[in-house]
């Protein structure tokens, strides 16, 4: 029997890519694209064990299933995630949720050193990001952190509030106990 090497996926096969992005889309539906042209494997490696420790991954992707699966998806309808120019080239999609600057911090510190490594935009809470808005959102501080930094800002004033009880309950046993000295001389 004679074997021919397909090049283009066959139709089935086409849906059943976007209908696993859509999954993707659907389970986390925020997500960052990057380029990773020019890339060793042992970069693409270094950089997916990075993500895997976030507890997300990333998915190289066909630019034009992509752009369907996310015009399909119920939680992408953007007017504009049509598809311009960030869609061009080979492209990876990194899927997060809330976790969403600890991943565009990840991409950060791995441009620094991987140069041909560029992120090419995303999806964050309904809106469309830019290159420039992933590296905004990567200065931010994660979900845990701004728990703890609010946290710290609600335990700061009952701390005060209770050494400042303590002083006045300090300083009233102490006049009682001069008074008593006093009285008792």
């Amino acid at each position: 029997m004679v074997q021919f090497n397909r090049t283009k996926p066959h139709q089935g096969e086409k849906v059943k890519a976007i209908d696993e992005l859509k999954k993707h889309l659907e389970a986390k539906n925020n997500f960052i694209l990057v380029s990773y042209s020019g890339l060793s494997v042992k970069a693409m490696e270094d950089l997916r064990q990075k993500l895997r420790l976030e507890k997300t991954n990333l998915k190289v992707i066909k630019n034009n299933l992509f752009l369907r699966a996310v015009n399909e998806s119920s939680a992408h309808n953007s007017p504009d995630l049509t598809g311009g120019t960030e869609y061009k080239g080979p492209l990876a999609a990194i899927f997060g949720d809330e976790n969403l600057p600890i991943l565009a911090k990840v991409c950060k510190d791995f441009k620094k050193t991987n140069e041909s490594f560029q992120v090419k935009g995303g999806f964050f809470s309904g809106q469309v990001l830019s290159p420039k808005d992933v590296e905004a959102i990567a200065g931010l501080p994660s979900r845990e952190e701004l728990l703890s930094m609010i946290a710290r800002g609600i335990n700061t004033p009952t701390t005060q509030i209770a050494s400042g009880i303590n002083q006045i309950i300090a300083s009233l046993a102490r006049a009682i106990n001069a008074v008593a000295e006093k009285n008792g001389k």
